[in-house]
């Protein structure tokens, strides 16, 4: 699952995600333990490694921005 550039940042997606697999832009995301930089700075965005591709995002999305 990827967020697109038609994103416009409601972050319904953020709260959505069941796995916490969203993040702020911008926002540093912790992974094994380790922590990473943000994937996206304009956006919100996924880490694919925590995404289980349940489509919880997709169906809150307004703008249909999140795609596989």
């Amino acid at each position: 699952m990827v967020i697109n550039e038609e994103c416009i940042s409601c972050n319904a997606c953020i709260d959505e995600c069941p796995n916490n697999a969203i993040y702020y832009p911008g926002t540093e995301y912790e992974l094994d333990g380790k922590s990473n930089p943000a994937l996206s700075e304009d956006h919100p965005y996924i880490v694919k490694e925590l995404c289980d591709d349940c489509k919880s995002c997709v169906d809150v999305c307004p703008v249909e921005s999140i795609v596989d």
